[in-house]
């Protein structure tokens, strides 16, 4: 009877915990449970809304559990390519003219070189102006210039770092001594500035003018590192040689960018008359009495960079009665060039024409000597090979046994022994040897009949 006393109470204490425990579950989520909504279907099934909560606010000693999102790689475009060098220069000759001059030939040359100091092949064109009383005749360009417009103008294609010339044939007229001015040079690249250099009419020798003598010194600069303005001064002496007094004056031409700022106290006068042509009137000059002149120059920027330059200067004698006498001197301005600046080459080449005629006047002289030396060295082979030849076929001769029974080792070491052709070959067969029993048919006494031989008579 206990036994189902016992299991009944264990069913009641699992009824009463089951059923507590329904009730803790209904009071916990009623949403789960909540009643349907009239106005919806019943047929679909209902999902339980998901409920979501903020994390709870970090403390300010917490450091957050996440990390930051790492930065996005950032392509960086290369950087763009550096613009090449682009740069030339330029340098021209004075035109010089001697003692022809004053003999009435008036011909001499300018020299104009060209340097591309850039990074890509560049042209570089440019065009002369020259002063009154001088005119291109010709001319002609080596190096890779050439002249066009009747060689007013010229062209250069260089490469990197190549110099070109041009050389232009010039004449001068007789007085053109006599006049002040110079011309110049312009030079120019695509897209880039261009660059002017002037040049001057000189001469080496002074005109053929008796009763007055006149000199000028140079004039040096000092170095630098860069072109600036600067001064310098220019003595002058004039001398009269003559046998009797007379009125003196000098004229001082001055390079373009050279100007006279300052006239010595001996001027009894002076003037300006051009922006390059300063006068200084010296008064009386007495027979044999020589005038010093002190003239201070102003060298600007532009001048200093294209050192060096050539001024003239002029003097004048008037003897009372007579007429006045006129002579000229040149005077250079010179120093050292900047930093970083070569002065190329102004001497004038030789026409390319004239190289190719010497050239081809001396090539058939070449084409003889060159056709002597081969038969000559033909003979010398020749007939030491026929020599060699001989001397091996003589029994006496180099390399055969002398008296005493030995070879000659010198000529064995100096002419080795030729190699038979048949030293590879296979021996030859033995022939069968003449049978002794043939023996030839003996003919009669005396003469054969028809050999033309006569029995001598007894």
């Amino acid at each position: 009877m206990e036994a189902p006393a016992r299991r009944r109470a264990r069913l009641r204490a699992a009824f009463v915990a089951l059923s507590t425990s329904c009730a803790l579950l209904f009071t916990l989520t009623p949403a789960a449970y909540a009643e349907p909504d009239p106005e919806e279907s019943t047929t679909a099934p209902t999902e339980p809304p998901v409920t979501t909560e903020p994390p709870p606010p970090a403390s300010p000693t917490e450091k957050p559990t996440t990390q930051p999102p790492a930065p996005r790689p950032t392509t960086k475009a290369p950087p763009p390519p550096a613009q090449k060098v682009r740069k030339f220069t330029v340098s021209v000759s004075d035109v010089v003219l001697g003692d022809a001059y004053w003999q009435g030939n008036g011909s001499s040359k300018l020299v104009v070189s060209v340097q591309n100091l850039g990074e890509t092949p560049e042209t570089i064109t440019g065009f002369y102006t020259f002063p009154s009383g001088t005119r291109a005749t010709g001319g002609y360009g080596i190096d890779g210039c050439r002249t066009s417009n009747g060689t007013l103008s010229f062209s250069c294609p260089l490469a990197p770092g190549k110099i070109g010339r041009v050389v232009v044939d010039v004449d001068v007229a007789p007085d053109a001594w006599r006049l002040s001015g110079s011309g110049n040079v312009t030079a120019v690249m695509e897209n880039f500035p261009e660059k002017v250099r002037n040049f001057s009419i000189t001469f080496s020798t002074k005109p053929p003018v008796p009763g007055i003598e006149l000199t000028a010194d140079p004039v040096t600069l000092p170095a630098q590192a860069t072109p600036r303005t600067e001064t310098a001064t220019l003595q002058v002496k004039l001398r009269n040689t003559g046998s009797a007094k007379a009125a003196g004056a000098v004229e001082v031409v001055t390079p373009p960018g050279v100007d006279v700022v300052s006239f010595p106290s001996v001027c009894r006068a002076q003037r300006k008359l051009s922006p390059e042509r300063s006068r200084c009137e010296l008064g009386d000059v007495a027979a044999g009495a020589e005038v010093p002149a002190g003239f201070v120059l102003a060298i600007s920027t532009s001048a200093r960079a294209e050192v060096p330059l050539t001024g003239a200067v002029h003097g004048f004698l008037a003897p009372i009665g007579l007429d006045p006498v006129e002579t000229r001197t040149d005077y250079k301005i010179t120093g050292p060039p900047l930093a970083g600046e070569l002065e190329l080459p102004t001497d004038a080449p030789a026409s390319p024409v004239a190289v190719t005629s010497s050239q081809l006047s001396s090539l058939p002289f070449i084409v003889g000597i060159i056709g002597l030396v081969a038969l000559v060295g033909f003979l010398v082979v020749f007939s030491l090979r026929r020599r060699l030849r001989d001397e091996s076929a003589t029994p006496d001769g180099p390399g055969m046994r002398d008296d005493s029974g030995a070879r000659d080792d010198a000529s064995q070491r100096l002419v080795p022994e030729s190699r038979r052709s048949d030293e590879d070959l296979p021996p030859l067969p033995q022939r069968t040897p003449i049978p002794r029993s043939l023996t030839l048919p003996r003919l009669p006494k005396g003469p054969v009949a028809g050999s033309g031989f006569r029995q001598p008579e007894e």
